[in-house]
């Protein structure tokens, strides 16, 4: 292992997870469950056990946010979401760990963008794994809302709207939108390497501002494609048809945007490859090793866990 560029790998990982936290892609089965684990990156490592083994709790009360089962429906969505995660833990655990340590091993001669767009790249390939592997199950499940709870699920969307306007100041000035998202980006990056001096927080924001500033055109297109799901859901498809739409459409979303915010997105993730190297040559030797061990430890809680199937054992509940 070499005792650096780690902060920066984690932080790819989770942004490049961070595409399944939009609102309107959360009521896929596949699509909960990597939400879930995005959120579960952003926190400590000791975390991951706890919240893996908690999933069903956790993402219930994810789901109620935006739309009330019904007991047929809960038991339906949980007897799903059992399969899907035990399937997740056998196969797609071990490959995150993989991924983890592959990405240490790029990373021993120093942290390029190439590397960072590989790390991207891949992570998004394992997201696209989990959303079609539960896009059947999702869909069985999505048949059965009725007006009434897609009418709540549209009104949620509206409510998360709102708190998006708020969080990324949509509509504001262009200068309290780069200030948001440079914050936003330290703090991201301190969550893994520790407190930053104020000299690497100016750095860092110097180099966020000069992305191409893409928030209200995000917001825009998160609503383009809340639309389309609530639409779909509307349009009286079978399970078969629902589940297929699911596959090509909840992985694609960059499909569908204006020309100009696509041109923009791209330039955009070309630039934060490069900002994430520059960002990894900052850090000091001490937050390195805070950040390499936080590294260490998704290693390993996603080994244990994956090893604890194989070895028969039952995930440790517990009650909150």
């Amino acid at each position: 292992s070499v005792p650096s560029r780690h902060g920066c790998c984690d932080h790819v990982c989770q942004y490049a997870m961070s595409a399944s936290k939009l609102p309107a892609l959360k009521h896929s089965l596949g699509l909960v469950l990597a939400a879930l684990f995005g959120l579960l990156l952003a926190g400590c490592s000791t975390s991951v056990r706890l919240g893996y083994n908690q999933a069903d709790t956790l993402v219930n009360w994810f789901l109620s946010d935006y739309v009330d089962l019904d007991p047929h429906q809960r038991d339906l969505f949980d007897q799903k979401f059992r399969t899907l995660q035990a399937w997740h833990r056998r196969e797609q655990l071990p490959q995150y760990a993989r991924l983890l340590r592959e990405t240490r091993q790029r990373a021993q001669d120093g942290l390029t963008r190439e590397d960072v767009l590989w790390v991207m790249e891949r992570s998004r390939t394992q997201i696209e794994v989990l959303v079609r592997q539960g896009a059947s199950d999702a869909a069985e499940v999505m048949v059965t809302l009725t007006p009434d709870q897609l009418t709540t699920l549209e009104q949620s969307f509206v409510r998360a709207n709102r708190k998006f306007v708020r969080e990324w100041a949509v509509s504001g000035s262009i200068d309290e939108q780069k200030r948001v998202r440079a914050e936003r980006l330290v703090v991201q990056v301190e969550r893994f390497t520790g407190r930053l001096s104020k000299d690497q927080s100016t750095r860092i924001a110097a180099l966020s501002d000069a992305l191409p500033m893409t928030t209200d055109q995000r917001y825009v297109d998160r609503q383009r494609r809340q639309r389309e799901l609530i639409a779909t859901l509307r349009s009286g498809r079978s399970r078969n048809e629902l589940a297929a739409w699911l596959r090509d459409w909840a992985p694609n979303w960059e499909r569908g945007r204006s020309e100009a915010y696509a041109q923009a997105s791209r330039v955009s993730a070309e630039q934060r490859a490069q900002i994430y190297a520059e960002i990894d040559r900052m850090l000091t030797p001490a937050q390195r090793t805070r950040a390499i061990t936080r590294l260490q430890g998704y290693i390993d809680d996603f080994e244990a866990l994956s090893g604890a199937v194989q070895a028969g054992e039952q995930p440790h509940r517990v009650a909150y």
